[in-house]
């Protein structure tokens, strides 16, 4: 970590609304799917650790509908604000945001029936201490469910080196910012140690050809690759070379991408 403390790397607030937007279509459907299967339903009460700014909250607030309810916590006021502005535009009633940390949320113990996060453990230096708090905000019977990422699983075809340099310096930044950018294999072990005895798996691997979801990975490079030069991970002549092949690429109908794994567990609290 080089001296380095735990820190995002990302964009917050309303400077990241345009990618979590991308995120959202291209990985949402199958995080739906995923909901669904641990239990989503008319009713339910639902924490979301690391709620961003609330496309996957408010979504679940139209889900359980005006019997259930939402809490949905992040760590940026910035993204806060944006995930109140969403919900107030949906007319949702029945989602309360409030500024939190995944190690130490602050909610009611045994309180929910569903706690769910997405890409949040992994820019953790801790990730099992805040798997171990969302444990404990559940009922007994209650479900977490969790989607973190691999870094190093991803498809480009035909292959290009400054895609597979983009993931490179992703995971170095990561890594030197305190997070853990291949969590996502590891993901079981982290729910076994957290006291779940049978997490069950899935996988979140979407592809795409064409359409305006290829632009994720430029818009995500582009909040983060200032900190590379700060940093001295890449000059930025390298930093302008792999935003205008990672543009190149989502323009081309012809190159395919597969967007880096997500590994899904969830599990039920004795």
């Amino acid at each position: 970590m080089s001296g380095h403390s735990e820190r995002y790397i990302l964009a917050t607030g309303s400077e990241d609304v345009e990618r979590l937007r991308l995120l959202q279509e291209v990985y949402g459907p199958n995080t739906e799917a995923l909901l669904y299967r641990v239990g989503l339903r008319d009713g339910a009460r639902i924490v979301e650790i690391g709620c961003g700014n609330g496309n996957v909250s408010c979504w679940l607030a139209e889900q359980v509908g005006p019997r259930g309810s939402v809490v949905g916590i992040d760590n940026s006021p910035g993204q806060i604000e944006q995930a109140q502005r969403q919900a107030d535009t949906r007319g949702l009633r029945n989602v309360e945001f409030r500024v939190g940390d995944a190690g130490s949320p602050r909610l009611p113990e045994e309180d929910f029936d569903i706690a769910y996060a997405r890409l949040i453990l992994m820019h953790l230096a801790d990730p099992g201490k805040a798997l171990g708090q969302m444990r404990q905000l559940v009922r007994p019977g209650g479900r977490v469910a969790c989607e973190e990422m691999d870094l190093t699983c991803w498809i480009c075809d035909p292959p290009s080196e400054l895609v597979r340099r983009f993931y490179e310096l992703n995971i170095a930044l990561g890594e030197r910012h305190g997070g853990h950018f291949r969590l996502g294999p590891s993901l079981p072990r982290l729910f076994l140690e957290a006291g779940f005895a049978s997490p069950d798996v899935g996988t979140n691997f979407p592809l795409a050809l064409r359409g305006e979801q290829k632009r994720l990975l430029e818009l995500t490079f582009r909040e983060f690759a200032p900190e590379l030069v700060r940093e001295k991970l890449a000059s930025q002549s390298e930093v302008d070379s792999i935003a205008a092949e990672l543009k190149r690429v989502a323009a081309d109908e012809t190159t395919l991408l597969g967007f880096p794994l997500l590994v899904q567990v969830w599990a039920t609290r004795d």
